[in-house]
């Protein structure tokens, strides 16, 4: 961004995507000297909007500015940056982590705002029409579809058009785009041909033999459910013409919210679907990330379900939530994550990020990567931290963003211990192994399910914490529970002990012989069980079952 040199402007910053430290960064270099008041998304909510128009009316701000993960995903633009404007702001500005900028005048969005407003409504009610209309016509078509067609042709690579489709903060980076990395480089490396279809770049993706069609997001819909299914629409007819031309053997997806493309085009040209299901956006949108239209998205859900050849989950509690909605046993496959360990292994930078960061050789560092999210269980790691004796020269670093970082930072400074602990914000990924190889003891402090589920994740970072060769301390929970035992290559803690949790620390911060020793027996178990390789090896095996089953 260029400098903007002048008088102190007073700026009031809203942050959408959790990332505060970010955005002051960017809107430092931009208007250096501006007064910086940052609006908590939480005050908002709970002040209400009328209460907290009028309370920054009063700061008479020079610059309203809305920070996001990305411009494009961002639902609800108009109606923000109305908000904005209605604050009083001479300006409103919208950023976001790739440098996207858009900027308007106040007097600009009270004039035009409105009809925006009003055609977004306008179009967000027809994507509503329609969804439910096509909707209808995929489930009898599902119902009544006839036998999809095996390839006639003997020889030659496996053809697959993977399609993802979840737009929506939080998806560029994490798991998500490890999962897709992962899985599409493993099976081109095992002679598969993939085509990869997505509604934006791939964090991380750059893999030169995947040609890759974006069909991308539009920045419509007046509620979020509005804007998903605007989006599926317009995703799943760009997928279709492109399909046409392709002629895959397999449609597999990336199963997300309010979508049915793979459906859709597995109807149309008579070829499997494989569906990737790592859990219901159903349950994630009642307890994890708020959503709308419930009795909608639990058809699509069911459609998907039903449409799919072979399901993929992550774990085996989530194999077990399948059987009881009366999925055929036949048709799920236990495939968890994995990590590439070329990429994910000791000795791979640690060394200059550790100088970088100011952090000495002697030092114990124990790292933590995450979203921030409600079930990663930084909150728990935060008041272990604030236990922990001074005398143990031990240090953290957290590695993410996401709508706990605030609260986290703050546990943090009210015990005084903000020079003990590094937040880096969120990293690119291709960055994160060397920030892993910077510490000696990586920790998964996972919490339980708030509505008492067994917990059905499959964290990425669980393997690429073992690749890394490091000691790890990790929450006794679900598949965690599974792939890491006690004592042979990790400590494993109840998950929200935070007694335990802070013993475990200490524990290994005392002896680098218990580091090495679970260190690498973690590696050696990753590479035998977990890697991509072995991931994408399912999804083949999986489709050469189904020919057989098919032609027999």
């Amino acid at each position: 961004m260029p400098s903007e040199v002048g008088q102190q402007k007073k700026v009031l910053l809203l942050t959408l995507d959790g990332n505060e430290a970010r955005a002051r960064v960017l809107l430092e270099e931009r208007f250096p000297g501006a007064s910086i008041t940052t609006v908590p998304r939480s005050e908002i909510e709970s002040r209400g909007v009328l209460k907290s128009l009028t309370a920054f009316r009063n700061i008479r701000p020079d610059l309203f500015v809305l920070s996001m993960e990305n411009l494009s995903y961002q639902r609800g633009q108009n109606l923000l940056s109305l908000f904005g404007a209605l604050s009083g702001a001479r300006e409103v500005l919208a950023i976001d982590a790739q440098g996207g900028t858009r900027i308007e005048s106040g007097g600009s969005l009270l004039t035009k705002g409105p009809m925006r407003l009003l055609r977004e409504s306008s179009l967000s009610g027809q994507a509503i029409v329609r969804s439910h209309r096509q909707l209808r016509a995929l489930e009898k078509a599902v119902n009544s579809a006839r036998k999809f067609q095996v390839p006639g042709k003997s020889s030659g690579p496996l053809r697959i058009a993977f399609l993802r489709a979840t737009p929506g903060p939080g998806t560029q980076a994490g798991g998500a785009s490890s999962h897709i990395n992962g899985f599409i480089n493993a099976a081109v490396k095992s002679g598969v041909d993939v085509h990869l279809f997505s509604n934006d770049r791939i964090a991380g993706f750059n893999n030169p033999r995947v040609p890759v069609t974006i069909i991308p997001l539009q920045s419509t819909g007046i509620t979020r459910s509005a804007f998903d299914l605007y989006n599926n629409l317009f995703f799943t007819d760009g997928v279709e013409a492109e399909v046409a031309k392709l002629k895959p053997d397999l449609i597999y997806q990336r199963y997300g919210r309010f979508t049915w493309a793979g459906v859709a085009v597995a109807l149309k040209f008579e070829r499997p679907l494989f569906l990737e299901y790592n859990g219901s956006e159903v349950w994630v949108g009642k307890y994890w990330d708020s959503a709308g239209m419930f009795p909608l998205l639990e058809r699509f859900e069911r459609l998907n379900l039903q449409a799919a050849s072979r399901i993929f989950v992550v774990s085996e509690v989530e194999r077990q939530n399948l059987l009881r909605t009366g999925v055929p046993d036949h048709k799920i496959v236990f495939n968890p994550n994995g990590v590439d360990a070329e990429q994910f292994r000791p000795n791979i930078g640690g060394d200059g990020v550790r100088e970088n960061l100011g952090i000495g050789k002697d030092v114990i560092v124990a790292g933590f990567v995450g979203s921030f999210g409600p079930w990663h269980g930084v909150l728990e790691l935060a008041r272990a931290i604030t236990q922990i004796p001074l005398a143990v020269r031990l240090r953290f670093l957290l590695i993410g963003a996401g709508k706990l970082r605030e609260e986290t930072e703050t546990i943090i400074s009210e015990a005084g211990l903000s020079d003990r602990v590094i937040f880096t914000g969120g990293l690119a990924h291709e960055k994160v192994p060397a920030y892993l190889d910077a510490c000696d003891i990586l920790v998964s402090p996972h919490v339980p399910l708030e509505d008492g589920s067994d917990f059905f994740g499959s964290p990425t970072k669980l393997f690429e914490y073992m690749a890394m060769a490091k000691g790890i301390v990790a929450s006794r929970l679900g598949q965690i529970g599974d792939v890491l035992q006690h004592e042979k290559n990790a400590l494993l803690v109840e998950p929200k002990n935070i007694e335990e949790l802070c013993n475990a620390l200490i524990r290994l911060a005392g002896s680098t012989e218990l580091r090495t020793r679970l260190g690498q027996q973690a590696r050696r178990d990753v590479e035998d069980k977990y890697t991509w390789n072995h991931n994408a090896q399912r999804v083949i095996s999986a489709y050469r079952e189904w020919v057989r089953q098919e032609l027999t």
